[in-house]
């Protein structure tokens, strides 16, 4: 998994992305089986890629659609 670069990254725009949280945790879903998997990286509701040394940073990402 690339390491978080502190913005979205380019590949990722538009995308859904699978991450690792600074705390070691894995981001998920909200456990609805209707929803679709990862996050939105950028828009609305989008990822904040902001390194901010907080234990919830991105630490690195997977594009996944």
């Amino acid at each position: 998994m690339p390491a978080n670069p502190g913005h979205c990254p380019d590949e990722a725009r538009g995308k859904r992305v699978r991450v690792t949280l600074a705390n070691g945790m894995v981001g998920t879903t909200d456990g609805n089986p209707m929803s679709p998997p990862g996050w939105p990286a950028d828009g609305r509701n989008g990822c904040r890629w902001t390194l901010t040394g907080f234990p919830f940073d991105i630490k690195d990402y997977e594009v996944i659609e």
